[in-house]
């Protein structure tokens, strides 16, 4: 977003007087409300620049207060302007009031029948229509925050369920609230305990089956790695064109916020270094109702005109997606993305979208950015993060994206296209995964995600309580979400193809058979190593089994430690003998997954909040692996 001043737009208007005497009909009335004809010159040639209305632009910019506009809309059209609760029609869809950006009133409670907060094109027709009687029968207008506010507050409890249920209900398959998903962790803990059982087992066949299936397990992972890794080695696809301003499309973001008031400033500092065209800008920050700490300090730290807070209605569960959810028929893009408030985005980032989707194939429905960690040398915790956090976002996930593969999403800087994504029913409110569920959801749907080259930096946590909390989360989503990819194999099989669904099977159950077996398979492998038996088996059936334990260790030890040394190489964190440490790290990952998995059973819905601080040199850093772009 760009700050424009006063002296700027004279300045502007210096060089590139806008033709003519006639201005755009949807400012040219402001002359008689004292506005400087050079803002409205200014706000004319943006608008033509940018393909949007100069009023669109004018607010945008800062340069007259969107309440101050509307006012002397109403005075131009000589109707009422609305700042008031009013009443509205009986049968109100809060949906497609949204969509129009008109609501009916009640005929019964109020003097006019229409209520309008008319934007661009909307304006301009009915500045058309101003002096013909009855065109528009009687109406009244007021300011989009406004409307938008009005529109929440009356339609906040089917808001409120369409927020929580909008995907159970039109598929509860594909939701973590439907019950057979809910009973399922108690079949899977079971299978658990019996493979892990079985690991141990003095019975040679029970032994057997527990080591083929874990071994099936972890050669699943390692094949989805090792072609990540290979495709990542190719070379890169040759950037899209530039994109002219006026080409470039609306742009949602949406920033769920909760309990966030102390990095509340830095955020929206963040969000106004973003370099993309103000008035195309539509940023929606959602706040729980009673989070009046973070209400505070977001409008303490002055927020842009294009900036909206959204109270979440109060309902369960109190979750990220839900918070989304509710945001989601808010949504003016044509693209959508998602920030957290910790968020550090590259300046760049949307415009970095917007032209990989211009050159995109209808399909694409997600476009992931590339998350680093910048506070890797914080501590153990915070440089493990930093380095699982480059392997996966620098390498494995770009090299799924090449393939077509489904990949794990970050929970932030997914950027979608705003169709599709209300297509699949949004977010699954029940699932504190919303990231991997969507992706997967996505791929159930027929459509691919993939990434871009542009970084949004975040911290990890520092201290262990706070990692636990997010890593136990983020284990416990996973197999929700791979609890209900479970649930309808065949159909998975029909939309994704074979070959990704088995894919993603692997990619999923990775994640998860890993931290819970990994520890107990290595203590089993040094138990057969010590006694002899690892490398002396005594019988066809026994060399097969060690075979693939063998296989194991050195192709999984080659799939993790590969990435890693390539993303700390891409993302410049040097080697330290903190590195000694990795067994430990993964045996705190060990004990999040138990953890997840007790949690699982018993609060599968609650969210574990991560607290966050500012940065102490909070700055929009450039992007290591491409610089800064021309």
């Amino acid at each position: 977003m760009r700050s424009v001043s006063l002296y700027r737009i004279a300045e502007n208007c210096e060089a590139a007087e806008w033709p003519g005497e006639l201005l755009p009909p949807e400012v040219a009335f402001l002359s008689e409300a004292d506005v400087p004809r050079k803002a409205l010159q200014w706000a004319a040639l943006c608008a033509r620049e940018q393909g949007v209305g100069a009023e669109e632009a004018l607010i945008a910019e800062g340069l007259i207060e969107e309440s101050a506009y509307y006012r002397a809309l109403a005075s131009r059209l000589n109707c009422p302007f609305i700042e008031r609760a009013m009443v509205l029609a009986p049968g109100f869809d809060y949906r497609a009031a949204l969509r129009a950006s008109v609501a009916r009133a009640d005929p019964n409670a109020e003097k006019f029948d229409w209520l309008m907060a008319p934007r661009g094109k909307q304006v301009v027709n009915l500045l058309r229509l101003a002096d013909t009687p009855g065109a528009w029968g009687r109406i009244a207008v007021c300011a989009p925050k406004f409307f938008s506010a009005l529109v929440r507050a009356k339609g906040r409890r089917a808001l409120s369920e369409d927020a929580s249920f909008a995907l159970p209900r039109a598929d509860a398959r594909l939701s973590a609230s439907a019950p057979q998903v809910r009973r399922s962790n108690f079949f899977a803990i079971a299978l658990i305990l019996a493979v892990l059982a079985g690991m141990f087992a003095s019975e040679p066949r029970l032994f057997a089956v527990s080591s083929l299936l874990l071994s099936l397990l972890f050669f699943g992972g390692i094949y989805v790695r090792s072609c990540a890794i290979a495709a990542h080695l190719l070379r890169a696809p040759p950037p899209p064109r530039r994109l002219s301003e006026r080409a470039l499309p609306t742009y949602t973001i949406i920033a769920p916020m909760y309990r966030e008031a102390s990095v509340a400033a830095q955020f929206v500092a963040a969000l106004k270094a973003l370099d993309y065209p103000a008035a195309k800008l539509d940023v929606k920050l959602v706040l729980e109702a009673d989070d009046f700490e973070t209400s505070a300090a977001l409008r303490a730290a002055g927020l842009a005109p294009n900036m909206e807070i959204v109270v979440a209605p109060p309902g369960a569960p109190k979750t990220k997606p839900r918070a989304l959810n509710v945001a989601l028929p808010l949504a003016r893009g044509r693209l959508l993305t998602i920030f957290d408030a910790e968020d550090r985005p590259e300046p760049d980032q949307l415009r970095v979208a917007a032209e990989a989707y211009a050159a995109a194939g209808p399909r694409v429905a997600c476009l992931q950015a590339r998350l680093a960690v910048d506070n890797g040398g914080d501590g153990f915790f915070a440089y493990f993060f930093a380095i699982s956090y480059a392997a996966l976002f620098d390498v494995v996930n770009p090299g799924l994206g090449r393939l077509g593969m489904p990949m794990p999403l970050g929970g932030t800087s997914n950027h979608f296209r705003t169709d599709l994504l209300r297509r699949v029913a949004g977010w699954d409110a029940w699932n504190v995964t919303e990231d991997a569920d969507i992706g997967l959801r996505l791929a159930r749907f027929g459509y691919r995600v993939e990434t871009i080259d542009s970084a949004t930096y975040e911290d990890a946590p520092i201290n262990f309580s706070d990692w636990l909390g997010q890593r136990t989360r983020w284990m416990k989503g996973w197999m929700q979400t791979l609890a209900v990819f479970l649930r309808t194999p065949r159909r998975n099989i029909r939309k994704m193809g074979l070959f990704e669904a088995f894919s993603a099977l692997c990619a999923m159950t990775s994640l998860i058979a890993g931290p819970l077996f990994g520890p107990f398979y290595v203590v089993r492998l040094i138990r057969d190593l010590w006694f002899g038996d690892l490398l002396a088996p005594q019988d066809p059936e026994r060399l097969i089994l060690d075979s693939f334990s063998l296989g194991i260790v050195l192709f999984g030890a080659l799939v993790f430690v590969t990435p890693n040394l390539i993303g700390m190489r891409r993302r410049n964190l040097s080697a330290s003998p903190v590195l000694l440490l990795a067994p430990v790290y993964l045996l705190a990952l060990s004990f999040a997954a138990w953890r997840a998995l007790w949690e699982w059973t018993r609060q599968p819905f609650v969210w574990t909040k991560t607290s966050h601080l500012p940065r102490q040199r909070f700055r929009p850093i450039p992007d290591p692996i491409r610089g800064r772009r021309p």
